[in-house]
């Protein structure tokens, strides 16, 4: 982490523009510039709760400040005070070789694993486990990173009969939701859990009836604030990063528990949908 000697362009935009904030905007503004080594690692909810204050207020703030929204900002201030190493790995250092990338970035992924394994609430997995078993049809969204979660979520449900479609595009995940009644679930997948297009779709789903679990790194967030079911994975990784390394890999996992759970429960349906699918692949094979 570099020093705070100097002061960061947030800080200058902010004494640049106090005439431009409201007192509320100001107090929570303060906070900000005092605590910036904080908010590079806290989503909006998290930080409208610390600076008691509201996400709009922040986003208000941001924008005029110049910024396109807090993640722009979250990310102008990390490039200041994080090294570009750190941007990268929070571990790892330029001189380091491979032998050492290796431990790092294994042992990182390691105690991600084991960090989320020990924090996990056992009720909330069986209800997702359940909310999923019983679902008459299950819809998975991700955009950006969390695409590709989405995308094996749905490989690993289908193979044990759901009827799951999986959701990257924005304007697919909408027309998706739009048709979904209160017998069927969504799964929202966000590192963040502050993408504005997940939350969108969420908040239809749920004006729908429709039971709402989410995937997101720990703690509170746009998209948990919407969700019934919450599934969280911890990490060392921070939260201004726009892609996740090891936190995708507990995601993953968590995915991996909910798949077990459910074919455990679908038991003989599951084993026949299975075996299904593999003699229809085998033609795939040499």
């Amino acid at each position: 982490m570099k020093s705070l000697s100097n002061p960061t362009v947030f800080c200058c935009r902010v004494e640049e523009n106090l005439n431009k904030l409201t007192k509320s905007e100001k107090k929570a503004a303060d906070y900000m510039t005092e605590s910036q080594e904080k908010i590079i690692y806290l989503s909006i909810s998290a930080l409208a709760e610390a600076a008691n204050t509201s996400e709009a207020t922040i986003v208000r703030i941001c924008k005029k400040l110049g910024y396109s929204g807090f993640q722009d900002l979250k990310i102008s201030v990390a490039r200041e005070l994080v090294t570009h190493e750190e941007l990268i790995h929070e571990e790892l250092k330029a001189d380091d070789n491979t032998s050492v990338i290796i431990e790092k970035t294994f042992n990182g992924i390691i105690q991600t694993l084991t960090m989320t394994k020990n924090a996990q609430r056992t009720i909330d997995m069986e209800k997702a486990i359940r909310t999923v078993s019983e679902a008459n049809k299950i819809i998975i969204i991700g955009s950006g990173n969390s695409a590709a979660i989405a995308n094996d979520a749905q490989h690993k449900f289908l193979r044990i009969g759901l009827d799951v479609h999986a959701y990257t595009d924005t304007h697919m995940q909408m027309i998706a939701v739009s048709s979904l009644n209160e017998r069927d679930v969504i799964l929202a997948i966000s590192h963040s859990g502050s993408s504005r297009d997940i939350v969108e779709a969420v908040e239809m789903a749920k004006h729908k009836g429709v039971t709402t679990i989410s995937i997101t790194s720990s703690g509170i967030s746009p998209v948990t604030k919407k969700t019934d079911i919450n599934l969280f994975t911890y990490s060392q990784e921070t939260k201004y990063r726009m892609y996740a390394l090891s936190s995708r890999i507990a995601m993953l996992a968590i995915i991996d528990t909910i798949y077990t759970g459910v074919a455990l429960e679908k038991g003989e349906e599951a084993i026949n949908n299975f075996e299904a699918l593999e003699k229809a692949l085998i033609v795939k094979k040499y």
